[in-house]
């Protein structure tokens, strides 16, 4: 029999999977597949894992939210899996899956994955750290990782909206310089991001047309900061209506090199990764084969 390896973070989003992993596992053993379920219990659980049992595997899959996903990956890419991967979103937000038209439903979502092909994805590398779809700086960036697990799996994405109406009151400048290949970009920013997703904590929408998955570019959206309120309010306005002129600069990039950055705190798909003078961010082409 086909081997599968199933990687499941039992803590993820409002605990539906647990009632669910039975009948996922149905699915996956009716389609020719030997299931080894593996939990996570602990941070970098699933990177140790997919590192360890991946390449032994014919599929693996995980199961979890986008941060369990960004760890299995890390391991698969560390250790040179080239085992194809599914991915049952079960988390709060589940912003990458969105992005893709995954279904939440772990039965349905299981089906899909025995039933379609794995294609290559990018992947976006971050001072030597991978992540699968976003790297962002500013406000509402520290709510992904800050907003307590409790809250999150009692009340889902409107523990992050409860959570996030706090960074109104504490509203800081960025003050960034971003190298591009071909221009330079230096300023005082409100929010900062580079993504290969078209949607991001619910804040940053972009239109499907705009997101290729495997183009090897991500999307860098710079919003300047602004002088008050009712620019402010202009500014979100205009991020969550797509128009993005003016304060808001977004393009296609392969690498970019920002700096003048120590002390701020960025969020790596939800995860929180401390701020250094220098960052370094690259595309990884095709990095991994992944089914959507």
């Amino acid at each position: 029999m086909k081997k599968l390896l199933y990687i499941i973070n039992p803590k993820a989003g409002l605990k539906k999977n647990k009632n669910y992993i039975d009948d996922a596992v149905k699915v996956f053993e009716n389609a020719g597949y030997k299931v080894g379920i593996k939990y996570t219990k602990k941070r970098l659980d699933g990177t140790n894992i997919a590192r360890e049992y991946g390449a032994k595997a014919d599929l693996i899959v995980c199961m979890g939210g986008d941060g369990t996903l960004n760890e299995v990956i890390q391991g698969m890419i560390e250790a040179e899996v080239s085992t194809p991967l599914g991915y049952i979103p079960a988390g709060s937000t589940n912003d990458f899956a969105a992005s893709l038209g995954l279904k939440t439903n772990p039965k349905e979502q299981a089906e899909f994955i025995v039933s379609n092909e794995a294609r290559p994805l990018d992947m976006g590398m971050f001072n030597g750290r991978y992540f699968v779809y976003t790297a962002s700086a500013g406000i509402f960036t520290k709510t992904s990782y800050s907003t307590p697990q409790k809250m999150k799996n009692r009340l889902g994405h409107f523990a992050y909206i409860l959570h996030g109406v706090r960074e109104l009151f504490h509203i800081r400048r960025l003050k960034l310089k971003i190298e591009l290949p071909d221009k330079t970009y230096e300023g005082k920013y409100i929010f900062a991001a580079i993504n290969n997703a078209t949607k991001v904590g619910g804040i940053m929408k972009l239109d499907k047309d705009m997101v290729e998955f495997n183009d090897g570019l991500f999307e860098l959206m710079l919003v300047e900061f602004p002088k008050g309120c009712l620019e402010f309010i202009r500014l979100v306005l205009k991020i969550f209506t797509q128009k993005f002129t003016g304060k808001i600069m977004l393009e296609q990039i392969t690498s970019a090199r920002i700096t003048d950055c120590t002390d701020i705190d960025w969020s790596l798909d939800g995860e929180k990764e401390t701020g250094r003078a220098v960052v370094d961010f690259k595309v990884i082409h095709d990095a991994v084969w992944f089914i959507y």
